[in-house]
């Protein structure tokens, strides 16, 4: 039986703390919201992508340099971060995901009385 192996590519990727959550960009060219999968395990984000190229209605590809890629990921966030709270938006070959802080972790101004 033959197998295939699938290789994977891990993305330039960026986590930026903001004051009430943290923001993590990670690059994926060619890659539709359809073909990717993001898990949250504890604190480890975990996001692997399968690239699916199909060929034109009616055309025949005579050559290409063009070469999809399968992109996987983990990354653990910081103590602070909720895994309850996140989002993610698959935009221009860019997904950004942001996972809110605890509430209990956020700076917060206490009024004196």
């Amino acid at each position: 039986m033959n197998t295939v192996e699938e290789k994977y590519t891990v993305p330039a990727a960026t986590l930026v703390e903001k004051p009430e959550e943290y923001e993590l960009k990670v690059e994926l060219p060619g890659i539709g919201k359809d073909d990717a999968e993001l898990h949250m395990e504890g604190k480890t984000l975990t996001l692997k992508t399968h690239a699916k190229y199909q060929n034109p209605a009616g055309f025949r590809v005579v050559a290409t340099e063009f070469e999809r890629t399968n992109y996987a990921i983990n990354v653990d966030l910081p103590e602070m971060a909720d895994s309850a709270a996140l989002a993610a938006k698959l935009e221009n070959g860019v997904l950004t995901v942001t996972v809110k802080k605890r509430a209990e972790t956020q700076a917060r101004k206490i009024e004196i009385l």
